[in-house]
């Protein structure tokens, strides 16, 4: 059974007063992220799923005055407990369905949230007509191979699930799609070591990244085997690892050349 929009508003409006404290990956990809982005902004800016502010406090002092940033999130509980700098302009929107005009913005940038779209490839091409020609934009998205060892677990014993992405090479394809846009796309992995299974199921929890497909059984026993498993396999430096796979795009809308 998929997430619905509703679903994923819910799991991160109760993860809103948790989230910064929990997250351990997206801070690093939010920083990652940042140093792609020019040292300086103009114009207007919209930060699609800003969440708690990882990226809005490192970009949003980089505007010129005079200048607009958005920073939009599905989640009001997020927006609700996010520490943004002044003068940011904060937006309770689905990134599915922004209200704005194509051509709006001088850059747009979102770091791990746009693999949540139910619609990725239709979603982000409409995110990315959004740039105005001589606009840029700067995407951070989570790809195959995240949680592996989680879904590996899962799978073999029946507990839990990890929510569905799709490889680096769909969104290569959407992009190669998109005409007038120029890009650059690059695969990167992060690996954080929890101190337990419990350690990361909470920190997962409290980040709002928790996925169960339909109604499974959550038995103590199998719960335990779960726990024994993933241990035996992908014990590391005392704890537990887990894998995170991000694409990172960067990217631009070439203005057309003058006449």
């Amino acid at each position: 059974m998929a997430l619905t929009v509703a679903d994923i508003r819910r799991r991160f409006d109760r993860a809103g007063a948790s989230y910064e404290a929990a997250a351990e990956v997206q801070p690093v990809v939010a920083t990652h992220l940042a140093g792609l982005c020019p040292s300086r902004l103009t114009g207007r800016v919209l930060e699609i799923g800003a969440g708690s502010g990882l990226l809005t406090r490192q970009l949003a002092p980089r505007l010129a005055a005079g200048g607009l940033y958005v920073a939009l999130d599905l989640s009001p509980g997020m927006l609700g407990h996010a520490a943004l700098p002044t003068g940011v302009c904060r937006l309770a929107a689905n990134g599915e369905a922004v209200p704005f005009a194509p051509g709006t913005f001088d850059f747009l940038a979102s770091a791990s949230a746009m693999h949540w779209y139910a619609d990725p490839a239709a979603s982000i091409a409409a995110n990315v007509a959004l740039v105005r020609p001589g606009g840029s934009f700067a995407l951070a998205v989570y790809v195959a191979g995240t949680l592996g060892e989680l879904e590996e677990a899962s799978q073999v014993t029946g507990f839990g699930s990890v929510y569905p992405m799709h490889p680096a090479s769909y969104y290569r394809d959407m992009l190669q799609s998109l005409p007038g846009v120029v890009w650059q796309i690059k695969e990167t992995r992060h690996t954080v070591v929890h101190d337990s299974v419990r350690a990361l199921l909470k920190s997962l929890k409290g980040a709002g990244v928790t996925h169960t497909a339909g109604r499974r059984e959550a038995s103590p026993a199998r719960y335990r085997e779960f726990v024994q498993y993933y241990e035996a396999h992908f014990g590391a430096g005392g704890g537990v690892a887990a894998s995170y796979h991000v694409a990172v795009v960067a990217g631009s809308r070439p203005a057309a050349p003058a006449c």
